[in-house]
C-alpha cells in the first residue's frame, strides 16, 4: 500500500471536502474458493489456503443508487466519509481485499484522493460553498423548479429547524426529482451536511456560517420567479 505524505502547507486537521465527479472504484474480494489439495496461495486465511478472485467495485450510496458525484471528506488519517449529492446521506465506507484491514484501506483512499485532487491546502468548505452562492449570484447556473421544490422545503422547515437532519430529509424527500436538480444546489447542501456533522466542528464559528449561507441561498431560490428557472440541472 502506498504511504501518502500530507500536502506542503496542509496541516493534519484540516477538514478536506472534494467532490469526485465519476465513480470512486476500489479492489475488494469477488468470491474465496479453496485450492486443490497440495497448492499453495499467495493469500492465506486462518481457514487454510484459498483463491481469491478480486473485483474493482463502485462505492455506492447507502440509501440510492448513485455511485457518481460523492463529496469525499475526512482530515488526514481519517477514515473516508462519504456524502451523496443525490439524497444528502452521509456514510463511512469499508472494504478489503485478502489480508486488507478495511480501515486502513479507508484511510490511505482519503489521503490518495487529497494528494491527487490538486486542491489548495487551506480551502475550506465555507470557501466552497461561497463559490457556488458567487456564480448563482453571477449567473453562472440558473436554479431549476427542483430546486425551488427542495428549497421551499427547507424555508418552511417541512423536515425540522435548520440543519444536517432537516437538509438531509429534505433532500431525500425530493430524490424522484434529483435528476431535475442542479448540482451545484446540491452539492452546496450536501457540502453543508458534511461539515454540520464532522466531528469537532460543531461549535465552530465556521458551522454556523456555512449554515446560514446554505439557508440564505434556499431563500433566495424559494423566492424567485418561477419564470427565471431552469428547465433542466
Amino acid at each position: 500500500m502506498i504511504e501518502y505524505a500530507l500536502p506542503p502547507g496542509a496541516t493534519a486537521d484540516h477538514l478536506w471536502q472534494l467532490r469526485v465527479a465519476g465513480e470512486i472504484r476500489v479492489r475488494t474480494v469477488d468470491w474465496l474458493a479453496p485450492l486443490p489439495e497440495g497448492l499453495v496461495s499467495d493469500h492465506s486465511t486462518p481457514d487454510g489456503d484459498f483463491y481469491a478472485s478480486e473485483a474493482l467495485v463502485p462505492l455506492g450510496c447507502v440509501r440510492c443508487p448513485s455511485t457518481k458525484g460523492h463529496i469525499v471528506q475526512g482530515r488526514w488519517g481519517d477514515e473516508l466519509t462519504l456524502i451523496c449529492t443525490r439524497c444528502g446521506t452521509d456514510w463511512h465506507d469499508q472494504w478489503a481485499g485478502p489480508g486488507d484491514d478495511g480501515a486502513q484501506a479507508s484511510r490511505a483512499l482519503l489521503k490518495q484522493i487529497i494528494v491527487q485532487s490538486g486542491v489548495a491546502p487551506g480551502t475550506r468548505v465555507s470557501d466552497t460553498i461561497g463559490n457556488i452562492r458567487n456564480e448563482f449570484h453571477a449567473g453562472l447556473w440558473t436554479p431549476t423548479p427542483a430546486d425551488q421544490q427542495l428549497a421551499n422545503g427547507l424555508v418552511l422547515g417541512e423536515h425540522g429547524e435548520p440543519g444536517a437532519e432537516a437538509i438531509a430529509r429534505s433532500m431525500a424527500s425530493t430524490l424522484p426529482d434529483w435528476r431535475l436538480r442542479s448540482l451545484p444546489f446540491s452539492e452546496a447542501l450536501a457540502r453543508t451536511i458534511g461539515l454540520l456533522r464532522a466531528p469537532g466542528v460543531e461549535t465552530e464559528r465556521e458551522s454556523q456560517d456555512v449554515l446560514d449561507s446554505v439557508m440564505g441561498l434556499a431563500h433566495t431560490i424559494a423566492a424567485m420567479d418561477p419564470g427565471h428557472f431552469a428547465t433542466a440541472g
